[in-house]
């Protein structure tokens, strides 16, 4: 709505208008008189941003990586030199459109000056005696560019309602310079956001003082030869273009340009942090596809290969129309392609039954292995399609069946009719995976975050881990709130550094495809739930909860946490080994009460005051213990 309000033509201010072309064709005229500098050297203090010169002009970009990395606080101060003649009274400092959106590299193409600085080679200022300007932002005027105080950031020269043409900053100096010197001009902006500067060019002049900016912003390059027509003379297309280009410095219209800035840069604000994902564009222009003679690459002189289904499967009716990736889509789901649904089916079946029908997921085919039941497979394929393709009810079929709800302990007998159990006569029990390990050891201390989606989690990674990865390099800040908790199926992932933890307990890298995983029982895996940050932290949390939730003596406890972690009673030896553990650890730790300070410090999660800490640390043992059990991270 503001951009049409703007972009309406506005017939009162012919009057304004009129002023305006007379202003700037004096502003072109007196350009005679200013003598543009060409820039020495041109850096950045704080390189926030980049500078190139070209020509005369300095062009300023900001740096992505820095912003990326969130290193940039959006400051920054130019510094350029150049060889000044002498004589010079005044000096012009150009901000320039050029192809930018606007004058300034903040998101509403704003800029703030907040001092300019201009030294000889020896270090000494040149006393500047006044500054004007084309166009100034309410509350922010040129003399306070001048003023030596950098100390608030709202004191300076900025244009907001003037940023989409060129403006300029006049300075005069006090006194004209006495010979040719290199100058060095200090631009410094801490208004922060980016609010720098984009395109400047320094210019020079000899012009007997007052040295005062025109009623008028400097006109652009592409209307400098309309003004010099007479209004008669003009087409409407070159009267609308002008009109245009004094719309953009109009005072009459500052509120109105203020207000379309601050709309467009929270429209910004907006884009740039909302989520975002690839999408896949059909192209018009389709690349012609031939059959290569000899493979020959660079003759096209083979048959033409339109878009087609393998010849050996079932295919949709031709309908006169090439085919296209929704025919493909269709095809994939086609009641003629049971494939699809019999290998999402098997892979279901392996979630629930730690095995598929067909133990070789990603070869579901004439080369891999035949359904140990078929008529199950092909059941459960029929029953998915019939659902609407329906994973949750295929879900709610599987666990509420009664195949589902057995026990995983073999017999004898059965373990002689199906050792593999592919029949599934029992249950099967298998560890969990990688994700799900570290999961059930959150539940069990009660730190889990169940939070659904948003952005990726790092719980702890040693430090290093990263070192070797580059291109760039990077770090690995761990997560310190609720994302240190959360389920390890949102844990960031770097492909070829998949975290270690994870590692050790079989998750691929990530390089390429793994329908399926192996499951392996190494030494490691015991290391990393003994050991790992989240473990021992999970263990602590875990001990805290048996002090405040479990009652009445050590024994009692001990059970309480059987309970909590495996959902049964100990045995007697079982307590009597855990039992033995705790009196010996709280004993140790009664001795050395530094040794069980270090214990507790693993973690961000704060310890209860009111807690004893040798016997928490002792506790934390019995905890370690119990999520190290081969039965903790098994699946029954």
């Amino acid at each position: 709505a503001l951009q049409a309000e703007f972009a309406k033509p506005r017939p009162e201010l012919a009057q304004a208008q009129a002023a305006w072309e007379k202003q700037a064709l004096i502003a072109l005229s007196e350009q005679g008189a200013w003598q543009a500098l060409t820039p020495a050297s041109a850096k950045t203090l704080k390189r926030n941003v980049t500078l190139k010169t070209n020509g005369t002009i300095v062009h300023a970009t900001l740096d992505a990586k820095r912003a990326e990395r969130k290193e940039s606080d959006g400051t920054d101060t130019y510094v350029i030199t150049a060889t000044v003649p002498a004589g010079v009274n005044g000096f012009r400092l150009d901000a320039l459109k050029e192809k930018s959106a606007g004058i300034g590299l903040a998101g509403n193409q704003n800029f703030v000056l907040n001092e300019i600085v201009v030294t000889t080679a020896e270090n000494k200022p040149l006393k500047l005696g006044h500054a004007s300007a084309t166009f100034e932002q309410g509350g922010f005027s040129a003399a306070g560019a001048i003023d030596g105080n950098l100390t608030e950031r709202d004191n300076g020269w900025a244009v907001m309602g003037g940023q989409a043409t060129n403006q300029s900053l006049y300075l005069e100096l006090a006194e004209p310079t006495a010979a040719e010197a290199v100058l060095t001009f200090t631009l410094t902006s801490v208004w922060g956001e980016n609010h720098c500067l984009a395109h400047v060019r320094l210019n020079a002049t000899s012009a007997p003082r007052p040295i005062r900016a025109p009623g008028a912003a400097q006109p652009l390059k592409e209307v400098a030869d309309l003004l010099a027509l007479p209004a008669d003379k003009r087409s409407k297309e070159q009267n609308d273009k002008l009109h245009a280009t004094f719309k953009q410095s109009a005072p009459q219209l500052n509120d109105l340009r203020t207000r379309l800035a601050a709309a467009e840069k929270a429209k910004a604000d907006f884009i740039s942090a909302a989520l975002k994902c690839l999408v896949s564009i059909s192209d018009k222009n389709k690349r012609t596809v031939r059959i290569l003679p000899r493979g020959n690459w660079m003759i096209e002189t083979g048959e033409v290969v339109k878009p087609a289904l393998p010849g050996y499967l079932a295919r949709p009716p031709a309908d006169g129309e090439e085919l296209t990736r929704l025919d493909l889509a269709q095809w994939l789901v086609s009641r003629d392609n049971p494939l699809t649904a019999r290998t999402v089916m098997n892979r279901l079946w392996k979630q629930f039954f730690g095995i598929g029908q067909s133990k070789v997921l990603d070869d579901l085919g004439a080369q891999g292995e035949v359904p140990a039941n078929p008529a199950l497979l092909d059941w459960l394929a029929c029953e998915f399609m019939d659902s609407g393709w329906d994973f949750k009810h295929m879900v709610r079929a599987i666990v509420t069946s009664k195949a589902y709800r057995q026990v995983s302990i073999a017999t004898p007998t059965l373990n002689a009719a199906d050792p593999y159990n592919r029949l599934s006569a029992r249950q099967s029990a298998y560890r969990l995976d990688a994700e799900l390990v570290r999961d059930n050891a959150l539940a069990i201390s009660g730190l889990l975050v169940p939070t659904i989606g948003g952005p990726s989690a790092k719980p702890y990674q040693p430090e290093g881990y990263w070192e070797n990865l580059n291109f760039p390099q990077r770090t690995y800040p761990a997560d310190t709130g609720d994302g240190q908790y959360r389920r390890g199926v949102y844990t960031w992932w770097q492909r070829s550094f998949a975290h270690p933890s994870m590692l050790a307990f079989d998750a691929p890298t990530r390089e390429e495809c793994a329908a399926d995983r192996t499951r392996s029982n190494i030494p490691q895996q015991a290391l990393v739930l003994l050991n790992d940050p989240s473990y021992v932290e999970a263990a602590r949390v875990f001990a805290a909860r048996i002090l405040t939730d479990g009652t009445g003596t050590p024994e009692q406890r001990i059970a309480w946490a059987w309970r909590r972690t495996l959902q049964r009673d100990p045995r007697a030896d079982e307590a009597k080994t855990v039992a033995t553990v705790f009196n010996e650890r709280l004993a140790a730790y009664q001795a050395d009460k530094g040794a069980a300070d270090a214990l507790l410090k693993v973690g961000l999660t704060p310890i209860p005051d009111k807690l004893d800490r040798s016997e928490l640390a002792a506790w934390t043992h019995v905890a370690r213990i119990l999520l190290n059990l081969h039965e903790t991270i098994t699946r029954e």
